[in-house]
Formats: structure tokens, C-alpha cells, sequence
């Protein structure tokens, strides 16, 4: 809970062990003509290995894109991997153990600016998905002082989350003596605020709605403030490599995105929501789904404007990402390709969506 050794030690096996699943994975899938420490083939992968950093309502499409069989219907066979926290994520990505990955623009901004050639080629979210919750008898942001706040990792989207929220509430973090602390998994955090270790946390969704419906408050709007949530990130090696296959893969990402916001798909929606999310009360899914929706954009468009609120505060703490180019960190080809032949056009017409 309080990042102790013991703590580290066993995050840091769990992620070894989802590495070496995902690798042995892709070796079994050996038409793939790619694995852990080769570069990518040109032949399309039988099997891609798909990471995703939170167990939240943000990792919908992603679910729904599986578990409805759109990624089928699009001739893709995924293997979803949950990583804890988007460093975890990205460190499998620009080592080869993942393909794809489905993260926030923080931790692809800092790996950029670190020298990975990573491309970000859609984005589900181009506003923050977090809410800072608080304790009940924390009611203003002056209350905040000397308190301690629960993200998933230091630098990745829940803590830029936390910097952007404190900003609009007028908060500097460190004349305020607020500490910021990593958990490694929104569960994590979750229970830490529930016992009292913690006084706040960022968190997403069903948490949100959780905690809300327990008496915790809410501090600022954050669905109001401008930043890259969950993106389609890869390798610029697989881009060139497979670029027919992230067509279809972009292809069934955009479907499920709409399928998320289709009424007469509701139903099903919630049921991968629920099961997903190991919820019980069906009024926390649809609170959980409510609020996705209010963040969530009928096309994958990645958005420069919201990456470019993220580098403004990252570089802050680290300058190199300042020096980092954003229209040469997105690659939205593909997706505005997929937009000029009117293909978001008609999914949304044929869901539904208004």
C-alpha cells in the first residue's frame, strides 16, 4: 500500500510473469512471423499481444471490441494483456513483448521524449477520464493541504490527471506539502482510500461512482479539461510493418467505440461492463457507463491539443519532453483515411448514435 519493498518486489514479478505469457504466446502463434526479440515481419500476425494499463471503465471499447467478437468480424485474433500501470505498459511495448498497446498520452509522451519511436494512432478519450475523490470531511481544495493522494504510477495519466486538477483548483502541490503517492492498480488505490491510508485518490468510472454513492466528494471537472486518455500506441518498426493489419485493427476499435455509445446496444454494453468489472450493483455499472459517455468521442481522432496540455505540465518535471514533437508522435493517418471514406459515418448510422 505505502510502496514498500516487499510491495515492489511482488508488482515486479506479476509483471514479469505477464511478460513472458505474452512472448510465450506469441511464439506458440509462430505464423505471426514476429516474436519477443525479433522485428516485426511483414506478414500480418495471426496473433496479436494487446496491452491495456487499467481495469476501469476507459478499457470498454478494448472489452467490448473482444468479448462481442468485433475484433473477429475484423479478422483479428487479440490477446488482451492487463499491465499495472502505464510505465509496466510501455516498457513491454517498446520491448517487443506487446504489439499494441492502450494506454494515456502521459506515459507515451515521456517514452517519446525518452527516444522510443512510438506512434500514437487513435485516441478514445481527448478529455481526462479521472475524478479526484476525497475523503467525506474534505470539502474544500484549501483541504487538501498536507493530505496524501492515491494515482497509479508517478508520470503516468492518473497522476497528470492530478496535476491538472490541482491547477484548476489553484493548488500547487508542493506549497500545499500534498503527497503524492503509486499504488500500481486502481484496486489498489481504492482499498488504500477506503482503509484511510490515503486521504484521496484519482481514479475512473465504477470507482467514482462507488465512492460517490458512500458519501466521498468529488473536487473539480475534470471531463472538462483537455487530455489525451486512452490511445492505440505502437512501435514505428510495426506501423511500417503491418500497416494493413492496424487498418483493421483501427477498423474494429472504431466500431466498438460506437457499439459503447450505441443505445441499442446498451444492454450488452453493460453486461461486459459488469463482468469486467466484477460489479455488483447494476446502478454502479450505469453510473460507470454514464460517466465514460460523457467523456467519450463518436471518432478515434487523436487530438494534438490534448497531448499538448499533458507535455505543457510533463515538462515541468522532465524537460526533455517539452523538446518533444507532437505532429511527429501522431500518426492519425490511417484513421482520418478511415473517416474520409465516410466508414465513422456509417457505423455511428448503423448503431444508432446521434
Amino acid at each position: 500500500m505505502n510502496g514498500s519493498s516487499s510491495s515492489q518486489t511482488e508488482t515486479a514479478r506479476f509483471i514479469s510473469r505477464r511478460l513472458r505469457l505474452a512472448c510465450a504466446r506469441l511464439v506458440l502463434s509462430a505464423v505471426a512471423g514476429f516474436g519477443c526479440d525479433q522485428s516485426f515481419a511483414a506478414q500480418a500476425p495471426a496473433k496479436v499481444a494487446v496491452g491495456y494499463a487499467t481495469i476501469s471503465n476507459s478499457s470498454l471499447a478494448l472489452w467490448l471490441a473482444q468479448d462481442e467478437k468485433i475484433f473477429a468480424k475484423h479478422g483479428i485474433d487479440a490477446d488482451l494483456v492487463f499491465m499495472p500501470g502505464a510505465p509496466a505498459l510501455i516498457a513491454a511495448i517498446n520491448s517487443g513483448a506487446l504489439a499494441v498497446g492502450f494506454t494515456g498520452g502521459t506515459a507515451i509522451l515521456a517514452a517519446a521524449a525518452g527516444g522510443a519511436d512510438f506512434k500514437v494512432l487513435a485516441a478514445s478519450h481527448v478529455r481526462s477520464n479521472h475524478d479526484l475523490i476525497v475523503k467525506p470531511e474534505i470539502k474544500r481544495p484549501e483541504d487538501l493541504r498536507g493530505k496524501r493522494i492515491g494515482v497509479t504510477s508517478i508520470g503516468g495519466t492518473g497522476w497528470m490527471a492530478a496535476m491538472l486538477v490541482f491547477e484548476q483548483l489553484g493548488i500547487i502541490p508542493d506549497r500545499e506539502k500534498i503527497i503524492i503517492s503509486a499504488f500500481g492498480e486502481m484496486r489498489v488505490i481504492s482499498r488504500a482510500l477506503e482503509t484511510g491510508t490515503i486521504d484521496g485518490a484519482l481514479v475512473t468510472g465504477n470507482f467514482t461512482s462507488q465512492f460517490k454513492r458512500a458519501g466521498y466528494g468529488v473536487l473539480g471537472e475534470l471531463e472538462k479539461v483537455p487530455m489525451m486518455g486512452n490511445a492505440v500506441v505502437v512501435k514505428q518498426n510495426f506501423l511500417q510493418s503491418q500497416r494493413d493489419f492496424l487498418r483493421n485493427f483501427l477498423r474494429a476499435i472504431g466500431e466498438a467505440q460506437v457499439f459503447v455509445l450505441s443505445p441499442m446496444k446498451r444492454p450488452a454494453v453493460l453486461r461486459v461492463l459488469t463482468r469486467r468489472l466484477n460489479v455488483t450493483d447494476p446502478a454502479v455499472a450505469e453510473d460507470a457507463l454514464q460517466d465514460l459517455l460523457k467523456r467519450l468521442d463518436k471518432k478515434p481522432i487523436p487530438s494534438i491539443p490534448a497531448l499538448r496540455n499533458i507535455q505543457r505540465l510533463l515538462q515541468t518535471q522532465n524537460p526533455k519532453v517539452g523538446q518533444a514533437k507532437l505532429d511527429d508522435l501522431i500518426d492519425d493517418s490511417i484513421v482520418r483515411e478511415l473517416d474520409r471514406t465516410g466508414y465513422f459515418e456509417r457505423l455511428n448510422a448503423e448503431y444508432g448514435v446521434q
